[in-house]
């Protein structure tokens, strides 16, 4: 299924680079998971996701988007550590270095319209941090 792979390519990426060290304030995998627990980063579903055009043979052009959140008591960490996911992610539009596990799709470009922003404080002072992502990809008509 398209969006469970585009999703899952995503993670898989960010946390093969959490793997190998890339990363100086990652050091936890990302999880398809909003809001799991405190100090952990999830990926999920935004509303939104469209088809942007379709071209005469078929080929779409899709946007899909995405939250990355965390809850944490540190809004440093937070910040710190979506910010450098932020950057991470800009930089595939350079590498091209996402792919479709199961050949559905092929990426185009990423897209992090904003900072990672503070959304939410409980009464005990934990803090929730949110980031949108778009992924813009290519598909054949057709393909869910």
């Amino acid at each position: 299924m398209l969006v469970n792979d585009l999703q899952e390519a995503l993670v898989n990426n960010i946390n093969r680079r959490i793997d190998s060290g890339f990363f100086t304030y990652n050091k936890d995998h990302v999880l398809i998971k909003y809001l799991d627990k405190d100090d952990v980063v999830g990926l999920v579903p935004n509303p939104g996701s469209h088809m942007v055009s379709m071209d005469m043979a078929g080929e779409e052009y899709w946007q899909y988007n995405y939250s990355i959140t965390m809850r944490t008591k540190s809004r440093a960490e937070a910040h710190n550590r979506l910010f450098e996911l932020s950057q991470y992610l800009q930089l595939l539009n350079q590498t091209k270095d996402l792919i479709s596990k199961n050949g559905s799709w092929v990426f185009d470009q990423i897209q992090v319209p904003n900072e990672p922003a503070e959304i939410q404080e409980d009464l005990q002072g934990t803090v929730t941090y949110s980031m949108d992502v778009a992924v813009f990809i290519y598909k054949q008509r057709g393909v869910f």
